[in-house]
């Protein structure tokens, strides 16, 4: 399988300490740890804000060797709130960021409506953006990332900003776009309800890949997740105690089908 991030061996203060991990191409992938465990610094390592001397390989090319307008053609991040917009309302801005890209008004109009649809931004396109909502702000981020169709979309913990709802309908969106797009999406969280549908998940904890896999499996050891203070979400502790008593075969993450499955 292809690489589209390669760390090796990464080193940074009292943070990371002979840190690697690979993450594979065209996926969307997830990494969650603890509050303090390093994740955004990675994220602002991968966005080349903090240099190190370790080996980091972007699309199999060291990250040194990038040029800075290269990169954020390559790499786009999103860390909440940290955006510095130049227009007054989401409409512009969007508009200009398009506008630097040189592509057609067709599909110009294209990513347009795509983002507006599935960001919900249709709604506030107008509304001048310093009287957003957090939520809103973020998805003026998110918007003008994915506008730029970048290989690498990484986004630092952002469903504290969002309702249940919200998050699912934002993670969905990530879904699609990695499904239909040659886009590779790394969710960094510290929340393991966000993990669920996400093609691999890794977690990290002081400096280290402790577990990985498919997010499900990964989940049901749930013993050393809480024991570094990550919650394991409910349906899934659930189903993992009613598999120890025989009581269910699989993880069902339905209340439904699950309470069908006990009385039948």
């Amino acid at each position: 399988m292809e690489n589209i991030i390669e760390i090796n061996n990464l080193n940074y203060k009292n943070i990371f300490s002979n840190f690697s991990i690979s993450l594979p191409k065209n996926k969307f992938i997830s990494i969650a740890g603890s509050n303090n465990c390093g994740k955004t610094t990675l994220v602002r390592i991968l966005d080349k804000e903090i240099e190190t001397s370790s080996e980091i390989l972007i699309n199999a090319k060291p990250i040194s060797q990038y040029k800075i307008t290269e990169y954020y053609k390559t790499v786009r991040t999103i860390i909440p709130k940290e955006y510095i917009n130049t227009f007054a309302t989401i409409e512009e801005e969007l508009n200009n960021n398009l506008d630097q890209l040189f592509i057609s008004k067709e599909e110009k109009n294209k990513r347009i409506k795509s983002i507006y649809k599935n960001l919900s931004l249709n709604r506030i396109k107008k509304d001048n953006i310093t009287e957003l909502s957090i939520e809103d702000f973020i998805r003026l981020q998110i918007a003008v990332a994915v506008s730029s169709m970048p290989k690498i979309l990484i986004i630092d913990d952002i469903s504290p900003y969002f309702s249940e709802e919200e998050i699912l309908e934002v993670i969905s969106y990530f879904k699609y776009l990695v499904s239909n797009y040659d886009l590779s999406i790394i969710l960094i969280t510290s929340r393991l309800d966000d993990v669920i549908t996400s093609d691999y998940l890794y977690i990290i904890h002081d400096s280290s890949i402790i577990l990985e896999g498919n997010p499900i499996d990964v989940m049901k050891k749930d013993n050393i997740l809480n024991r570094i203070g990550l919650k394991v979400p409910f349906m899934i502790d659930l189903s993992v105690k009613l598999q120890d008593y025989a009581l269910i075969d699989n993880i069902e993450l339905d209340i439904d089908r699950m309470v069908d499955k006990l009385w039948k």
